[in-house]
């Protein structure tokens, strides 16, 4: 071992993961590679085998150069081994980036890892947060309703551009005006119905989008991904909607104040 690759020192042990923090880590990164996108399994004959391995985003055990490369980069966190400093990568990628590694390719890595960890934490509010299912009725209502014949009166959108900021991408704020434009009405008709038939539905609907937009934004998440994030979630409602439908839905409440 020549001095570059001597280790600073080896006060972490390699361990072996239990096979659950390693499916969890492959489910994380949607059994792909986050580098190269390569398959995480490979199929032989009738079976899948791994051609990965578990690395570590901040070095177990450091070298002499990585002690000399990282020495003012921020962690993950303290410990190796802890979840958060893990992520597979297939042997390839693995390998050079344990034998020939960059402070790019640590700070990208890192990064990747970073918005792998966000993205978890949105899909526990997705899951964390209910909405009534009488929403359905109203995205039914838009999917079954022809909104070509001219009749309905194109609804101008206010202070949209006001409500949004530069995190949020010029064709998604385009389309929210679009929608509001064109289906606003409509959805309040729809909401204003639901109201008559059963007290209070179209009320509590609008406070848990409040409420869901709220976690959100506590966790610092752009425009852009509390945007698509509420689209998904009023979705997930509707067995015959359409993220279409979904997202002027979505619209209108940020018309109506409930989103930013």
């Amino acid at each position: 071992m020549n001095a570059t690759s001597k280790k600073v020192s080896s006060q972490h042990p390699r361990t072996s993961f239990p096979p659950t923090t390693v499916l969890a880590l492959c489910a994380q990164v949607s059994q792909v590679c986050p580098k190269c996108a390569k398959p995480l399994f490979i199929l032989k004959r009738t079976r899948s085998v791994k051609d990965f391995e578990i690395a570590h985003i901040y070095p177990l055990n450091l070298t002499l150069v990585e002690q000399a490369l990282l020495q003012d980069e921020p962690k993950l966190c303290e410990d190796p081994n802890d979840e958060r400093n893990l992520i597979p990568l297939c042997f390839t990628c693995h390998k050079i980036y344990d034998t020939a590694k960059t402070l790019e390719d640590y700070r990208d890595l890192k990064k990747i890892k970073e918005q792998l960890v966000s993205q978890a934490a949105q899909l526990r509010v997705f899951y964390d947060y209910q909405i009534e299912k009488e929403i359905a009725l109203v995205i039914d209502a838009l999917m079954e309703d022809d909104h070509q014949d001219g009749n309905s009166p194109e609804y101008v959108a206010k202070n949209i551009d006001a409500k949004l900021n530069g995190t949020i991408s010029g064709i998604t704020r385009q389309r929210i005006k679009n929608d509001v434009s064109s289906f606003y009405l409509f959805i309040r008709e729809q909401f204003a119905e639901l109201e008559r038939r059963m007290p209070s539905q179209a009320v509590l609907i609008a406070s848990q989008v409040k409420t869901f937009y709220l976690k959100q934004k506590s966790q610092s998440l752009s425009q852009q991904d509390i945007f698509q994030n509420t689209v998904q979630w009023i979705r997930s409602k509707s067995p015959k909607g359409s993220d279409e439908a979904a997202g002027a839905v979505a619209a209108f409440f940020v018309q109506n104040c409930e989103l930013f």
